[in-house]
């Protein structure tokens, strides 16, 4: 109990200037900053400012999605020789630099991030965004939990940022104060990720996908066009239940309205479990001392072997080419990085573990205004292969739903044909016969 009754002076002697808590970062250490909207603006603006100067330490840095914030302080064009970025799943701001050889990336699945950081990266540093303390000097992470909560634990420096704006959030996701070593306060507007524009395709899977998830099922969706058009198809459902690693806009809708109850929930009866959060203000706030919703670490949320254990999983994500074996590229074109490994293989098994579990993959038809088809005789090389053939359950496309699962390579490549575009189905045929994957004759 004594901390808890002394944490308003400790609360005291750690809190500083940005500048100052950027000070204490040393050269070759390792610093990892949450996912997206965690990120802390006033310490990253701090570093900016000393990058700038010359006096930033040369620290090997990363992220998942760095947020417009960070781009403009930390991963200017002129500055790449003085920072060492290694991406953890590239976005907006940092997939140029990739491209053109400025930075790195590291491969992994979410849900191994923190041993991996722990055990192998020998992460050194951690900063992120809290609330304000309680009354017993806990502050939440609740925007991203993820790995954060972890490394706050395990790295030998962490800052967080104390700011009103930020969610307190019920479940495993409070820090205290005596936890942390550096405590810098702010109030700038959190980071918002409106839901992106879907068009008719999106619509048209969104339906698809929709109408094959019963009622009661518990569902996670990744972000994108896609996936944002099933939630919003699944208005007409009942009791549905969330367990994800992404809490998005077209999640709060499904409960505000009734939706989403999780009353049928064979895990975490009636609550909503993620580990962070990308959408607007109105989302955040929906968050705020919910007593329906629980952030936790990624460790857990997207453990396979839990997921597993909720009657009914459905998965929804995306992907960007599947082979006509159904292999899926999520996250290359081609050999190039565009996105990253993410959580999507987490959850592909673990629906398919999971008793009446269900996973889909979701794609446009074609891609480039209708120059190229989405669904290929075989992966452009050097394309990362995120969600193997033999995880492969239902590929959707505008055209329709190919279900893979227990199917043969010929009745995966006639399956997935039948979901492409029209205009490129006879090509597709084509090279489905130099694979031997043509509908096998009657009599042969």
């Amino acid at each position: 109990m004594a901390r808890i009754i002394d944490w308003r002076s400790e609360y005291k002697l750690k809190l500083q200037s940005a500048d100052n808590a950027v000070s204490r970062l040393q050269d070759g250490q390792r610093l990892i900053f949450p996912t997206m909207a965690g990120q802390p603006h006033a310490l990253i603006a701090a570093m900016g400012r000393r990058l700038r100067d010359g006096k930033l330490a040369r620290v090997r840095t990363g992220t998942i999605l760095p947020v417009p914030d960070l781009a403009e302080a930390l991963l200017q064009p002129e500055h790449s020789d003085q920072i060492e970025w290694d991406s953890l799943f590239c976005g907006n701001s940092d997939r140029p630099g990739i491209f053109e050889g400025r930075y790195d990336m590291t491969p992994m699945h979410f849900g191994q991030m923190p041993k991996i950081m722990r055990d192998d990266m020998q992460v050194g540093a951690v900063m992120t965004l809290v609330s304000p303390p309680d009354a017993d000097g806990y502050m939440s992470i609740g925007i991203s939990i993820d790995y954060t909560k972890s490394l706050i634990e395990s790295a030998g420096f962490s800052a967080v940022e104390v700011n009103p704006n930020v969610p307190r959030v019920f479940g495993d996701c409070q820090v205290h104060v005596t936890e942390v070593d550096a405590i810098v306060e702010s109030d700038n507007e959190i980071f918002e990720l409106p839901n992106p524009p879907g068009t008719p395709e999106d619509e048209k899977i969104g339906a698809f996908i929709a109408e094959r998830i019963p009622d009661g099922a518990t569902i996670q969706l990744g972000y994108g066009a896609a996936p944002s058009a099933v939630g919003l198809c699944l208005l007409d459902h009942k009791h549905l239940g969330i367990h994800t690693e992404m809490f998005v806009d077209p999640m709060r809708v499904l409960m505000e309205t009734g939706v989403a109850d999780n009353s049928r929930k064979s895990v975490n009866a009636g609550k909503t479990l993620y580990t962070f959060a990308a959408g607007t203000r109105q989302t955040y706030d929906f968050l705020h001392e919910n007593p329906a919703i629980e952030g936790h670490p990624v460790e857990h949320t997207n453990d396979t072997s839990f997921i597993a254990q909720h009657k009914g999983m459905v998965a929804i994500n995306a992907t960007i080419a599947v082979d006509l074996t159904g292999q899926a590229c999520s996250e290359s074109i081609g050999g190039m990085q565009y996105s990253g490994t993410g959580g999507q293989a987490d959850f592909v098994r673990g629906a398919m573990l999971a008793e009446g579990g269900r996973s889909f993959i979701a794609t446009h038809a074609t891609a480039k205004g209708g120059a190229l088809s989405c669904i290929v005789g075989g992966l452009a090389p050097g394309s990362v292969v995120t969600t193997v053939r033999a995880d492969m359950d239902m590929v959707v496309t505008e055209f329709g739903v190919a279900e893979l699962r227990g199917k043969s390579l010929r009745e995966r490549a006639q399956a997935l044909i039948a979901i492409a575009h029209p205009k490129f189905r006879d090509g597709l045929q084509e090279e489905a016969a130099t694979r031997g994957l043509s509908p096998k004759r009657a009599g042969s």
